[in-house]
Parts: C-alpha cells; structure tokens; sequence
C-alpha cells in the first residue's frame, strides 16, 4: 500500500485536472452588450406599439450590433399629437434617447403644436401625414400618391398584405398579420422609399408650424428619419446597408 501523503497527494492532482477539464469543457459565455434605452410615445396601442416591438427584436437579432435596443413607451397610449408629446417629455426627463410618433389625422392644430413641442425638448420626430398605415404600406409597395383622408390607406393596406376584405387593419390580430410579413428587408426598403417621398416633397412648398418648423402635405412621414438615428446608435446601420 502506497503511503498516505502520496495518496493525497494524488487524489488533489486528480480533482486539479478534473476541474481544469471543466473548465475547458464549459461553454463561453457570450459578452453582455450594453442597453440602449429609447423612449416612444404613439398614439396606437396595436399598429405602432407592436411595430416597435418587432423592431426591436429584428435589430437584437443582429450579431453585429454594438447595443441592445430597448423600447420603453410613454403610457397611455391614444390621444391627440400634442399629447403624445407631452407623455414623451414627462416619460423622458434625464433621458437622452426618445420619440414621438404620431399621426396627422386631419388635426392641424395639435399636429403643428406637437411638431414645435418634440423640437423644443429635442425629441425625434416619427410623424406620418396622414397616418401610419402609409408607412407599413411602404414596406411592401411604392405608395406616392396623395389622399384626401386617412381612410384611404386601409384597403391599399389589406391588399398589400393579403388581409381579408373588410378586416379592421387596426386590431391586434390583423396587426399581427401584417408584422409577421415584415423582416429587416422590408424596413430597409420602407426607409429607401420614404426618402423619395422625402426628395419629392423638397421641391414643393412646405407647410410652416407656429414655430417654422416645416412639413409637407400627404404623403410625408419622418419614420426612416427616427429609426436611421436608432440604428446608428445601437450599430446596426451597416447591416440595414444605409
């Protein structure tokens, strides 16, 4: 029989090389990347809230990226533009990161005021004239003509991603549809379009708000605008190829 130091010895070589061997044999543990923390204030609980949803996780899912996005919103959802600001503020302070996105609806005044009141407190603009039904048709079609309400857009809307007739575009189910349709491609070439619409409207005549800041009859929206800013912030503007 061996001596005992020497069987002590042996047994703590034996658990040294057992646990190395774990050691190698564990997983990496991926690096955490940091959160970047982007307040949104919308007026729709379904279209627009669940539309930032799936951006958020199309952009996480990009290995390339530099942060994690996080969307956090500015509740209650609905309202006027004005209001959806004034959430955006509240919900915001000490924040550097935060947007507004609303629509025209036929709302001049409280559009106007909300546009002068996101610029004030440096708030990205995320506005569609007239509403945001033009900037999911955009991921799918080229859409550049005018309408006289926001009515107009719905069965463009349902066509483009095959709803059936008469569908309410704006209930969850039916949103759900359409954002299962849409993956990076699609905001890549809703953002390409929107810049067109963007040049095109550069050779009219702006509309000017109380504080002369400009906007543009339908069609106009500055969504590609607030998302180009989020994707450069969390490092994924390459990997849109913008």
């Amino acid at each position: 029989m061996e001596p005992y130091h020497i069987w002590i010895w042996r047994l703590h070589l034996s658990i040294y090389w057992k646990g190395d061997k774990m050691k190698l044999n564990r997983p990496e543990t991926k690096a955490r990347r940091p959160k970047l923390l982007c307040i949104i204030g919308c007026e729709g609980v379904n279209q627009e809230r669940l539309y930032f949803d799936k951006v958020q996780n199309l952009v996480n899912s990009i290995e390339t990226r530099t942060c994690d996005l996080l969307f956090d919103f500015a509740e209650p959802f609905g309202g006027d533009p004005k209001c959806v600001v004034q959430r955006v503020v509240t919900k915001s302070i000490g924040k550097q990161n935060k947007g507004a996105v609303f629509d025209y609806d036929g709302k001049r005044v409280k559009y106007e005021e909300a546009i002068d009141l996101a610029m004030e407190n440096q708030i990205m603009l995320g506005y569609t004239n007239y509403c945001f039904d033009l900037w999911l048709i955009l991921h799918k079609e080229d859409f550049f003509d005018g309408v006289n309400s926001q009515d107009d857009y719905a069965g463009k809307l349902r066509q483009v991603y095959g709803l059936r007739r008469g569908a309410n575009i704006k209930k969850k189910e039916q949103v759900e549809l359409i954002l299962e349709q849409i993956d990076i491609e699609d905001i890549k070439t809703a953002i390409v379009r929107a810049e067109l619409i963007e040049s095109i409207n550069l050779a009219k005549e702006a509309n000017k708000t109380p504080q002369n800041h400009e906007y543009h009859d339908n069609p106009d929206t500055q969504m590609h605008n607030m998302l180009k800013v989020i994707f450069q912030k969390v490092g994924v503007i390459k990997a849109f190829e913008l």
